[in-house]
């Protein structure tokens, strides 16, 4: 991801300085992610603070986002809440687009073959505990950016896309969206999503033990997708990223299931319709991957066609088999 807003010094110090921080010392852009543009800063007295500059959403849009984040923070979700400036506004404007700065948290990510059981059961612990959390009071969200109907428009983009094959399953995904449009179910458990809880978005630290390791969660992070949505949604989009490398692995997938068992019980609802939300959540990112290029960043968008083939391999009873459910 380039870095698609470089404001002045004078913009970066003038920004910090609405907060109780000290002289802003040093900047650094951080190359990484599709959407938002990210910078650490550097404080007097070794301070570290991460800066995030919103590229698509507007002012209430990130203001959204930030009474979500605190929300969550404060019912025990681990994701690190936007500081508070001086005159109490969580975002603020700079280089003429809303920003927000956050703690820095130390941590790393996990590749996929780093995945074990009880990292997968840990983040279906954490996912469940945003769904109990619930909205946040006064920040209402709606059904997201990526709704079917959204997608169905998407598919317009995709149709004129710069990938060849990406064109010729233009129609096919427009309808298959439109299908799925017309028959989600609205009657289930449904709330705050995060929509987007991928390896990526996932910060983990080592914990003094024999065995050593990255076994406790340090952040969630990335909750630009979150939205009113189905529970069943939520936990297929991080069953798709959590259980899978060339293939499901039904040992991880069994034990991201069961960590979201053990805070939050699945209900009938969630469980009828996790198989359409599975290849619902696998048509979502076939098409943003290619409306939003991030192949530029390494995510092929083949990986979701091939993801939502290998469920419907698997069909309803099957994949509710594979999960232990």
């Amino acid at each position: 991801m380039a870095i698609l807003t470089v404001p002045t010094e004078a913009e970066l110090a003038s920004f910090v300085a609405a907060y109780p921080l000290g002289s802003l010392e040093k900047v650094r852009g951080i190359e990484a992610g599709t959407v938002n543009t990210s910078y650490a800063l550097e404080l007097a007295g070794g301070q570290r603070w991460f800066l995030r500059i919103y590229e698509e959403q507007d002012a209430a849009g990130a203001g959204r986002e930030a009474a979500v984040l605190a929300h969550l923070a404060a019912h025990g979700v681990p994701t690190p809440a936007p500081l508070v400036a001086a005159d109490g506004a969580s975002t603020r404007s700079l280089a003429g687009k809303p920003a927000a700065i956050f703690p820095w948290i130390e941590g790393e990510m996990l590749c996929q073959r780093a995945v074990t059981e009880e990292a997968a059961s840990a983040v279906g612990a954490a996912l469940a505990r945003i769904h109990l959390a619930g909205h946040a009071p006064g920040a209402a969200l709606d059904a997201g950016r990526f709704d079917p109907a959204h997608l169905v428009k998407r598919c317009e983009r995709v149709a004129s896309s710069r990938d060849a094959d990406a064109r010729a399953i233009a129609g096919e995904l427009r309808d298959a969206v439109a299908r799925f449009a017309a028959s989600r179910r609205r009657d289930v458990p449904r709330g705050l999503v995060h929509g987007d809880l991928f390896r990526d978005n996932v910060l983990w630290r080592a914990e003094a033990s024999p065995a050593g390791g990255c076994s406790r969660i340090a952040a969630l992070l990335d909750f630009e997708s979150a939205h009113d949505g189905p529970f069943a949604y939520d936990l297929a989009v991080t069953l798709l990223s959590w259980s899978y490398g060339s293939r499901l692995d039904t040992d991880l997938g069994r034990a991201l299931v069961r960590g979201y068992r053990e805070v939050r019980e699945l209900e009938p609802g969630d469980r009828e319709v996790l198989y359409d939300e599975a290849l619902f959540a696998a048509l979502r990112f076939t098409i943003t991957r290619i409306t939003d290029d991030a192949i530029r960043v390494g995510k092929r968008w083949q990986r979701f066609v091939e993801r939502r083939e290998a469920i419907e391999r698997l069909g309803r009873a099957g994949l509710a088999e594979a999960l232990g459910l």
